[in-house]
């Protein structure tokens, strides 16, 4: 789990923290303060799409695989306002190639901010 944080150098700028990492399955962590938020002071929406990409990422790379998302899509639902707010990633099929990916972006009490889905390559380490 810190090995692949240690590496994802954009995670730590913006300041997302790992909370689990394991094949198929990761949960992220932000805390956002005044630079993450919109001029209506929200989170801005370019943080929770990159907190869902990490948990993506994190998810479908902690197997015997090296994937790149090839699509991604994020519904917002509700506005995140405070923190913390977590992204959790599932593996919703996978084939030899291809993954579909399901990330729920929720707030502290569980509420839904964001949905998002992925398609990604993978390819062998």
């Amino acid at each position: 789990m810190e090995t692949f944080m240690d590496r994802d150098a954009f995670g730590r700028l913006v300041g997302i923290e790992a909370v689990f990492i394991e094949p198929g399955r990761a949960r992220m962590r932000l805390d956002p303060d005044d630079r993450h938020r919109n001029g209506l002071g929200m989170v801005h929406g370019g943080a929770l799409f990159t907190l869902a990409d990490l948990a993506l990422a994190a998810a479908s790379n902690a197997g015997d695989h090296s994937a790149v998302a090839i699509n991604a899509a994020m519904t917002f639902v509700k506005p995140g306002r405070k923190g913390p707010l977590f992204a959790e990633a599932r593996e919703l099929s996978a084939g030899r190639t291809i993954a579909a990916y399901a990330v729920d972006v929720t707030d502290q009490d569980g509420a839904l901010l964001a949905a998002f889905t992925a398609t990604v390559y993978r390819k062998e380490k």
